[in-house]
């Protein structure tokens, strides 16, 4: 499989990982001093809506499987973002089979530039505003939380020393209505991302949210997907776990483009 394909991919997972859909969990409560799932994620949200900044470091586990070949890719992702106004450093570094590959990325109001290999390439503007709302989706942890709060009801909630872990496990054809809805929520500039997840098929999803006792901040999200994706006459077949952690709440000021960076970029050609 080409890097390109595989990159596009990874795109599609991100936006899947801020997701949710209707679960199967039955709702447990475990908890000893008597919080329930709801309070949890209204005090979240809450404390969500203050961050500023964070870091974010994440593995990525897939097999994928295609016309009888397999092909397995790990991916260390690397991110700094900034809210407001929105600005992000990220880097991924993947391994499929064997063949290494790093993706660096910067998006500030200089624009959106991406390193592979060793030269950088800037974004039009068209793929500018599509990748930047998959980013938003990704970020927003305030968001995220809104989302899920809809099933509340279906988490199961439990407590460690120092945090809440809730569990949900989501079935394929109800994650998948979700999917559609928030792609077609993302707008027309996003066609490109709609028509992937169109051939989508969401088999299964299985994830865990752990949440700070102290501040009510995600410190942990971990998901696990099962799916089929046929794209270019190839049907992929494809088991991925993510695991996030998030980190460095409020303690980074700024994101900016290193100025070689912005004289090196050539222009991307856009995406039809």
């Amino acid at each position: 499989m080409k890097f390109k394909l595989y990159s596009l991919i990874v795109t599609v997972f991100i936006v899947l990982a801020a997701c949710s859909g209707t679960t199967e969990s039955g709702g447990e409560i475990s908890v000893d001093n008597g919080i329930d799932a709801e309070e949890v994620f209204e005090k979240s949200i809450a404390a969500q809506e203050n961050v500023t900044s964070f870091k974010m470091l994440a593995t990525m586990n897939q097999t994928i499987r295609s016309n009888g070949e397999e092909m397995q890719i790990t991916s260390e992702i690397d991110s700094d973002m900034v809210m407001d106004p929105m600005a992000f450093h990220q880097v991924i570094d993947m391994d499929a089979n064997g063949e290494a590959m790093q993706m660096e990325s910067y998006y500030t109001e200089a624009g959106f530039f991406m390193k592979q290999g060793e030269e950088w390439m800037e974004f039009p503007d068209e793929m500018t505003d599509t990748l930047l709302t998959i980013q938003q989706s990704q970020a927003d942890p305030s968001e995220q939380m809104e989302m899920l709060k809809e099933y509340v009801d279906e988490f199961k909630l439990t407590e460690n020393e120092g945090t809440y872990v809730m569990t949900m496990k989501a079935s394929g054809e109800k994650f998948q209505e979700l999917l559609d809805e928030t792609v077609e929520d993302f707008g027309t500039q996003n066609e490109a991302l709609q028509g992937v997840t169109e051939q989508m098929k969401v088999n299964e999803v299985e994830y865990t949210l752990t949440i700070g006792k102290d501040d009510f901040l995600t410190k942990e999200f971990r998901m696990q997907m099962d799916s089929d994706m046929t794209m270019e006459d190839e049907t992929l077949s494809m088991v991925m776990e993510m695991d996030s952690r998030f980190k460095k709440y409020n303690e980074i000021e700024e994101v900016t483009v290193p100025e070689e960076v912005i004289q090196q970029a050539k222009e991307m050609p856009g995406i039809s």
